[in-house]
């Protein structure tokens, strides 16, 4: 079958939209390629199609389980054999699809980028011919951009071991610096480039400034009963303004990062299947939950970036029917955001204090390499060597991204056995104690595993509290609290003390930067209110654009201020008019806003005033 015949006979549509059909022709003749399309845009077609044209197996590589496990889902229902590689599964298990991909029997398989460091996978996957590698969210390689993962650096090695296969790069979201990084790092060979407009028609962009954010939430829910998302900070945010809106009888639920497996897919599939209306979400949300019908999403806080502002408001309008994304904003969200990003940052001398701290707690000398995995306790070694804990875990996340350590992941185990009497408990009234009883069956005969963020929740305390009340409560042996979170890691290099104090550094303060930068320019998108929010935001992908909207916030502001001109102009024309019988005639519109055409039209010289309080047109 032709790739047309293809797409007519699995997914039902007569014509390709641009620039598939050309993506997909590109692929065939086995060039790498590079493609740029909008959320949206249909790019999984580009990689699915050829992958049915071509004999072998295509290895699809995807940074997100929920995003692997929903296009496979969809590919099944299609009759179109594809599988997926996870940490689910077991090495059996893993072996087992591989051999049906050698016996012809899968034609799609996703796997994360972390798996192709498995030497034993890649060691099984020699034995499977492979006709296409195809490498989604490529964005996720550069260290510049917002979705860095460090493990996508490693994909260029994979060509060493199956030479001359064809590299289909995609993403939604690359500036020229970012499209030049994907080529070089997943060295593309003289790769065919695409780029669609990232231009929306159905989607409208706004900024609308609030003193009172739920309350400017409940109104427009109280008005609009439709699919939305709402992007907040973090966990507690999320699970607050949640539970504020099911407090005024709205349909909401929230997601974030550390639920666990079981909630995460409950929750998403409530939403997919619109039992829920309204997804309360930190960015943990959004890539690979594809629901068409979404009509709005709103962000309560700055955005890291534009980057990530446009993937998360391009959640909305999939279905191709008008759609918004909202910004409420206050002046002080930038003052927070930039608070934020410099609260945990390390200046150089602290840089190198975290490294000498790291080192003489794990007793490494210099030149030393040990083949060993550490687990360092994070809270107990920040009070030890007083250093903040959000700045040790940025500096891990940084040694990993270089590939100074290899992380395998970290581990939130905090523990809790109840060593008093269920009676006595009872009798204390104690909050955290009864919620424990309540929810950890067992915790008077072992130790469970808590989460102080849940509790922080269901007691409206700051999690910070609820650990210093257990810390009391262990001190006073009413129970065993163990506090926890682990990082667990190896180092790949010797240690070398120029490294941290030269090349390490500044590599850290470019990045820092650069994420300064981004920080910077979406806060500038926010506040200013002259250029069409949709213009600004294809400028910023280096994409020109010399047309309004005519949607978005600005453009309608601008749209009303004319008809106001046009209308005061007229008015005038019957004759001199005062302020007064101006405003009067204009109620409808803001004292302001009238004012300000005043002087407008007279700084224009299109009217000029009379005495003290009259115009009449020039």
């Amino acid at each position: 079958m032709t790739a047309k015949e293809i797409l007519k006979y699995y997914w039902g549509y007569d014509d390709f939209r641009a620039p598939q059909e050309d993506i997909i022709h590109s692929v065939l003749s086995k060039t790498d390629t590079l493609a740029v399309l909008p959320t949206g845009g249909g790019k999984s077609m580009c990689f699915q199609i050829p992958a049915l044209m071509f004999e072998g197996l295509t290895l699809v590589i995807s940074p997100l389980i929920a995003l692997m496990k929903d296009q496979v889902n969809q590919l099944k229902a299609n009759n179109i054999p594809a599988q997926l590689v996870s940490s689910e599964y077991t090495m059996t298990e893993i072996v087992q699809i591989l051999e049906q991909a050698r016996r012809g029997e899968i034609k799609l398989l996703y796997v994360s980028p972390e798996r192709l460091l498995s030497s034993i996978f890649i060691e099984h996957l020699k034995s499977v011919k492979i006709s296409l590698i195809t490498i989604d969210e490529a964005h996720c390689i550069s260290e510049w951009g917002h979705d860095f993962r460090p493990a996508y650096h490693k994909i260029a090695k994979i060509k060493q071991v199956f030479q001359n296969i064809p590299i289909l790069a995609l993403t939604a979201t690359a500036t020229n610096k970012i499209k030049t990084e994907i080529i070089q790092k997943l060295e593309l060979r003289n790769p065919n480039i695409f780029q669609s407009t990232l231009k929306r028609s159905n989607l409208s962009y706004h900024v609308v400034h609030s003193n009172d954010k739920y309350g400017d939430l409940l109104k427009y829910y109280r008005k609009f009963k439709e699919s939305s998302i709402i992007f907040v900070r973090n966990r507690r945010q999320s699970q607050e303004l949640a539970q504020f809106l099911i407090d005024k009888q709205l349909d909401a639920e929230y997601f974030h990062a550390k639920l666990t497996k079981d909630d995460k897919e409950l929750k998403q599939n409530n939403w997919t299947n619109s039992s829920t209306q309204i997804m309360v979400a930190t960015n943990a949300f959004g890539m690979g939950i594809d629901k068409p019908n979404v009509r709005s999403v709103f962000h309560l806080d700055l955005p890291p970036s534009i980057e990530s502002y446009y993937q998360e408001v391009g959640r909305a309008g999939r279905d191709n029917i008008p759609a918004k994304g909202i910004y409420l904003y206050h002046e002080n969200d930038q003052i927070n955001a930039e608070n934020i990003f410099k609260a945990n940052l390390p200046s150089e001398k602290e840089f190198q204090r975290i490294a000498n701290a790291l080192f003489s707690h794990l007793i490494i000398g210099e030149g030393e390499l040990h083949d060993v995995n550490y687990t360092l306790d994070i809270p107990k070694f920040s009070e030890q060597f007083k250093i903040n804990a959000k700045t040790v875990v940025m500096f891990l996340d940084f040694l990993n991204t270089q590939g100074v350590i290899f992380q395998k992941n970290y581990a939130q185990l905090s523990t809790v056995k109840i060593l008093i009497n269920p009676k006595t408990s009872h009798n204390l009234n104690n909050p955290i104690i009864d919620f424990l009883q309540r929810n950890s069956p067992g915790i008077f005969i072992q130790h469970k595993e808590i989460s102080e963020g849940r509790i922080s929740f269901e007691i409206g305390e700051s999690v910070s509290i609820v650990r210093q009340k257990l810390q009391e409560l262990r001190d006073r042996q009413v129970l065993e609290y163990s506090d926890r979170y682990l990082a667990r890691f190896r180092f790949l290099v010797p240690r070398e003390d120029s490294l941290f104090k030269n090349k390490l550094w500044t590599i850290f303060k470019e990045i820092q930067i650069s994420q300064w930068k981004r920080l910077q320019a979406v806060g500038y998108y926010a506040s200013q209110k002259e250029m069409c929010r949709e213009r600004m935001l294809l400028a910023y992908f280096n994409e020109k654009s010399t047309q309004n909207c005519g949607k978005c916030d600005i453009c309608r502001k601008q749209r009303k201020s004319e008809e106001i001109k046009k209308n005061i102009t007229e008015y005038l024309g019957d004759g001199p008019k005062s302020t007064e019988e101006i405003l009067t005639k204009f109620l409808t519109s803001p004292k302001e806003t009238i004012l300000a055409t005043i002087q407008y039209l007279i700084d224009e010289y299109v009217i000029e005033p009379i005495g003290i309080d009259t115009y009449k047109l020039k």
